[in-house]
């Protein structure tokens, strides 16, 4: 384990930007150390130094990445466990529950929502733990209720007990969850209009312009 930890850790900071980690710090209003390495470029570093390790072997890894106060790491860790070759099992769905006092910005958790949605799609039953995350006084755990489910917009996913969510959180003042349940009306606009248009015939008084302006894009008179 130390010597594959070393080994991607090491070509993760062959990318290292000082000028880029200065910005992302800046942009993502972070308080972890940044070390300015791309998404394309970690990508690289995981097929490079990570091919063939075997899922309990980099569980372990995310695991141990996650803990350290680099916001380059946190994202590793969720882009390494939301590859194929690290099944969805109740572990990694474990690790992602535990996790979400941690999210801090949208960036850190978009990638963990690609793990997320993942375990709920492996099994539907654990969207009743999702169901809970709306009523949370954490920003962040709000939104991954509607960020994780994005699937669920798709053909041949029912969506009315997201929608059911989004009508929950359609009074909440936050900016990034108006955003977030635009964002999925907007999704789901794109194959069931007609369900867009009657949430928001029966909930848009209620949203900011942010999340209208989102769930209407797609959709036309």
């Amino acid at each position: 384990m130390d010597d594959t930890y070393d080994r991607f850790v090491g070509r993760l900071r062959e990318f290292a930007s000082s000028q880029r980690a200065e910005q992302e710090k800046i942009y993502q209003k972070s308080p972890w150390t940044h070390w300015g390495v791309a998404l394309p470029q970690m990508d690289v570093a995981i097929r490079e130094t990570l091919r063939g390790v075997p899922a309990q072997e980099l569980t372990d890894l995310s695991a141990r990445l996650w803990r350290e106060p680099v916001w380059d790491m946190k994202i590793a860790a969720a882009r390494i466990l939301a590859q194929k070759a690290v099944p969805p099992s109740e572990r990694v769905w474990r690790f992602v529950r535990a996790r979400m006092p941690d999210l801090d910005g949208w960036a850190v958790a978009d990638n963990l929502a690609n793990v997320g949605s993942r375990c709920l799609l492996a099994d539907e039953s654990r969207l009743d733990a999702v169901e809970a995350w709306t009523k949370s006084s954490h920003l962040w755990t709000r939104r991954a209720a509607l960020v994780f489910t994005l699937p669920w917009t798709k053909d041949g996913r029912d969506p009315e007990r997201m929608l059911g969510w989004a009508a929950v959180l359609a009074d909440d003042p936050e900016w990034f969850i108006q955003k977030a349940i635009g964002w999925w009306l907007r999704e789901l606009s794109k194959r069931d209009a007609r369900r867009v248009r009657r949430f928001l015939r029966d909930h848009g008084a209620r949203l900011k312009g942010v999340a209208r302006r989102e769930a209407s894009k797609y959709l036309t008179e």
